[in-house]
């Protein structure tokens, strides 16, 4: 159970995901949000009850975000650029105070 969860540990599994060729297994998920396996299981089953996770169809072990999954690392990635400014050379977001 997650009491307060950690928006960076959502934001690397929601990025790890959305940067993925497709549907991904486990251990390289866990591995690119360079998670240690207790905390990723906790996490990944936090995601999967919100519904922004699910396993590819047929299969258990292949993971793949949800639309609504896609939206949250959109929403997340946003709001965490906008208040930190742009990662890794990644695009500015606009500031709201040149308006």
């Amino acid at each position: 159970m997650i009491g307060r969860p950690d928006v960076f540990v959502i934001g690397r599994l929601l990025e790890a995901m959305s940067t993925a060729p497709g549907p991904i297994r486990r251990t390289p998920l866990q591995q690119r949000a360079g998670l240690n396996y207790t905390v990723f299981q906790r996490y990944l089953e936090y995601l999967v009850r919100l519904g922004f996770v699910v396993a590819a169809p047929g299969t258990d072990d292949l993971l793949e975000l949800t639309p609504k999954g896609v939206d949250a690392h959109r929403f997340l990635a946003d709001g965490l650029a906008r208040i930190f400014g742009p990662v890794d050379g990644g695009p500015a977001v606009p500031s709201e105070r040149g308006r």
